[in-house]
């Protein structure tokens, strides 16, 4: 978002933020002279007179008495400030609001406390005054806001004021008010401190769970990316990553493209190799020959199974999804695992799962991926990544409504 667009955000959100009604609805705790000087402010403000406005405003400060008064004085000028776009005056007048001593008290309403802290939080954090807006995050919280953007932007606030412990308790207790179903702007603000905090255990199980949530390509490509360089990764757990790749729409790196395709034909998956060949993998021997010579026995392949042990089916259920014969590939995994003795527990179910998913056998595709034990460092996260990918599948979601998490504002 451009700084223009921010400040035009804000100001919208700060006038949905209050009922700006006359001055004189405030009679009753509000000195004489404060209040005709407010309202003056209030009528010169609608005729369009910015200098009656800004004498009258300037008038109450100086006649305000009470921490009322200097409260009122405060966040009405800010409020008007900001209704003709002088975020500068405004944010200045809102932080005076916020730092009041009226707003800190037994006496203040819970609608001041919303309302004075909403505005200097905002404009706190518009101007980049992160250890005030923290300030106002925290008093702000105290009255149970519901509002998505505004618990976003105090989130922001948190974590960018160094409070990292409160924004983390502010994500989860709207993930817990969500019903466990987080928005994204709420992960993305939990990823976001993850990432300041060099907590990348942290990061890369929030990022985890965006993807699980959401299933954004830009997202797969990013986690996949992280799962790829897992230190001990096997050489079958890479070709099981580049072929969620392939189906999750992700855009893999160059050198990730290239690590499939050249493990892929190692491996005598020759029909991975090719997909990664399409998806612009270079600087590996071309598949093409090899998988053409291959599929001239396939059916024969096929026909030995019942003759042979369990791993010569697992390795042929692999060459079978390489291609795209998933029902054959389902086949040969269950015979696979029927016939046993498979050096690797984990191989067969997994390119099981992998098939019925590609069939839209989801629930079995599920099911197949629960019995995968063993393998490597990178096995269960691998697994817990197909899985994430076949509820996406099964139960697509829904467009998304929350308000994103604003970003840090954009240098004046």
């Amino acid at each position: 978002m451009t700084a223009n667009k921010l400040r035009a955000s804000l100001v919208a959100a700060l006038l949905a933020s209050a009922a700006l009604t006359a001055a004189p609805a405030f009679a009753a705790k509000l000195g004489t002279k404060t209040n005709n000087d407010l309202a003056n402010a209030q009528k010169a403000q609608k005729a369009g007179d910015a200098a009656a406005m800004k004498a009258a405003l300037d008038k109450a400060a100086v006649d305000a008495s009470s921490d009322y008064d200097k409260y009122m004085a405060a966040f009405i000028a800010a409020s008007l400030a900001a209704q003709t776009n002088d975020l500068a005056t405004a944010g200045v007048q809102a932080e005076l609001a916020g730092d009041s001593a009226y707003l800190a008290s037994a006496d203040a309403t819970p609608e001041d406390k919303t309302n004075g802290y909403r505005i200097a939080l905002i404009l706190a954090y518009n101007n980049k005054h992160y250890d005030k807006a923290k300030i106002y995050a925290k008093g702000l919280e105290a009255t149970n806001p519901t509002d998505p953007a505004l618990i976003n932007t105090m989130i922001q606030a948190y974590a960018l004021g160094g409070d990292s412990a409160s924004a983390k308790a502010l994500v989860n207790k709207r993930i817990a008010a969500m019903g466990g179903k987080p928005d994204r702007a709420a992960l993305q603000a939990m990823l976001n401190i993850n990432v300041a905090d060099k907590d990348e255990a942290a990061a890369e199980e929030t990022l985890e769970k965006i993807v699980a949530n959401f299933g954004d390509p830009k997202d797969w490509s990013q986690l996949i990316d992280v799962a790829i360089s897992t230190k001990g990764l096997r050489d079958v757990e890479l070709v099981w990553l580049g072929r969620l790749m392939f189906v999750t729409g992700s855009t893999p790196s160059a050198q990730d493209l290239r690590l499939v395709g050249d493990t892929a034909s190692h491996l005598a998956f020759y029909g991975d190799a090719l997909l990664a060949q399409q998806h612009g993998g270079k600087d590996f021997a071309d598949p093409t020959a090899k998988a053409d010579a291959d599929k001239k026995t396939i059916q024969a392949q096929i026909a030995a199974v019942p003759k042979q042990n369990g791993n010569y089916a697992a390795k042929l259920a692999e060459a079978l999804y390489s291609y795209g014969m998933y029902a054959e590939a389902e086949s040969a995994a269950n015979a696979a695992m029927a016939k046993g003795g498979v050096p690797d527990s984990s191989e067969a179910p997994m390119v099981l799962g992998q098939a019925l998913a590609a069939q839209g056998k989801y629930d079995e595709a599920i099911a197949a991926f629960g019995k995968v034990t063993g393998g490597g460092p990178a096995t269960a996260r691998i697994t817990r990544l197909w899985v994430d990918h076949v509820n996406l599948k099964k139960n697509p979601p829904a467009a998304e409504t929350a308000a994103a998490a604003p970003a840090a504002p954009a240098k004046k």
